[in-house]
């Protein structure tokens, strides 16, 4: 396959910026295991030309130019620079999200993948956040059926990739909102893990569930919660019937409370137009050693701690934290290697040691006709560390919602739990995966 022209005339920006706030905890825990990026992807009512994809992509490009970049090592820092190599449209592997080039000479940080009637786009936290990596994905599928001769409106997230981006896409929005002299936080303390051991390496297992957007909207509904909300609940209360078989006869008193990370986009509650990083967690929890929980109790605790995780000021004082740390003259003082062995430690002290789970809802897909009607349903997948052996995720597209876990772990107890649970509620819940 061809690769795509060079990208030419970038619109003016900077010749090298930082990493966003959100981002700079990535490149040192890096690995084989976790590539730190997240995939969409869509299937279309036809086989995809590989050919024009290939020019849609080139065509968006120069659109994006935050995202054209390779990322470089500093004394001090990682940064962004302008990448002029030639980027290809990939096959599709068995095993999604691979370890990236990120860091090396020319490497790019998204890649665009075509298998059979698919369209793929995988990009990198470093970069962007659900949000940002739609608006692309949503703007090269835009383009490509517009090669195909179709009419395509121009908005809902579907960008002219022959206009120019403005300076506030590529703001570090976390920079805005900061508010020094903010109280910090409280240190999170661990969470129960789901035992087991990692599949061989390079293996990645994708569970998808789909349903109906309508009947599980529906079902929610009915409980007086949102998708998200029930979802998360369903996750919660599948996790504790694992945690339950694996710890019933010990004390229960000794026992690790089992925590989700949500993810939420900010700009919801601080306007911004950045495309990068603008996301925080929500961490709806279960203290085990106090008590067994029936869903409904899962449900009502996960709806208060969600609505106060989302009240403004409780966002703005980690906002602040994240902020505040690395303006710190020691820490902009440490050389990057040191830097590297700091962020390390921040990883496990803020990041896997304190989830059991994730799930990640990017939300209905906004895709404008006559786009929309060429496209069957989308998926997301999201990517999960030896900690936190398994995430979820979830996007709906029409009367489609896919639910999907991505998994390292070799024992596929919270995937059969989860879609079990749903199904005793009455969803009808088609199953796929990419093993077995």
């Amino acid at each position: 396959m061809e690769p795509l022209n060079p990208v030419k005339e970038l619109p003016r920006m900077p010749p090298w910026f930082s990493l966003d706030h959100a981002a700079v905890i990535y490149p040192a825990n890096m690995n084989e295991r976790t590539s730190a990026s997240f995939r969409l992807q869509a299937v279309l009512d036809r086989p995809v030309d590989v050919e024009m994809l290939t020019k849609a992509t080139a065509n968006v490009g120069p659109r994006f130019p935050y995202f054209h970049v390779e990322m470089r090592r500093g004394v001090f820092w990682y940064y962004f620079e302008r990448n002029r190599s030639p980027l290809v449209t990939i096959a599709d592997s068995k095993y999604p999200m691979q370890k990236t080039g990120a860091g090396q000479p020319g490497a790019h940080l998204y890649r665009v993948i075509a298998y059979n009637d698919r369209i793929a786009l995988e990009i990198s936290h470093i970069m962007t956040d659900g949000t940002g990596g739609f608006i692309l994905f949503k703007t090269i599928l835009g383009e490509y059926f517009r090669l195909s001769g179709l009419d395509i409106p121009y908005g809902d997230g579907v960008l002219d990739p022959g206009s120019k981006p403005e300076p506030g896409e590529w703001e570090d929005s976390f920079a805005r909102y900061s508010v020094p002299g903010t109280p910090v936080p409280p240190m999170g303390k661990p969470a129960w893990h789901i035992p087991g051991g990692l599949l061989p390496l390079g293996q990645l297992r994708i569970t998808t569930g789909r349903m109906s957007v309508k009947a599980a909207v529906a079902t929610a509904r009915s409980q007086g919660a949102t998708l998200t909300e029930y979802m998360a609940a369903h996750y919660l209360a599948t996790l504790q019937k694992i945690q339950d078989t694996e710890e019933g006869g010990e004390n229960r008193f000794r026992r690790f409370p089992i925590k989700l990370e949500v993810p939420a986009n900010m700009r919801l509650l601080f306007p911004s137009n950045t495309l990068r990083n603008f996301s925080l967690f929500l961490t709806p929890q279960l203290d085990t050693r106090l008590a067994q929980y029936s869903f409904k109790e899962i449900l009502a605790g996960l709806k208060n701690q969600m609505a106060l995780g989302m009240h403004r000021g409780e966002l703005v004082r980690i906002i602040t934290r994240n902020v505040e740390a690395s303006r710190s003259i020691l820490v902009r003082a440490l050389p990057l290697p040191v830097k590297n062995v700091l962020m390390r430690a921040l990883s496990q002290i803020y990041g896997d040691r304190l989830f059991s789970g994730v799930l990640s809802n990017l939300g209905k897909s906004g895709l404008p006709e006559p786009i929309s009607s060429k496209v069957k349903w989308l998926d997301v997948l999201i990517n999960c560390t030896p900690t936190v052996k398994t995430s979820g995720s979830m996007i709906s597209h029409g009367d489609v919602l896919s639910v999907s876990f991505g998994s390292l772990c070799d024992r596929t107890d919270v995937e059969r739990l989860f879609f079990t649970g749903l199904v005793k509620d009455g969803l009808r819940v088609k199953i796929e995966s990419n093993i077995g």
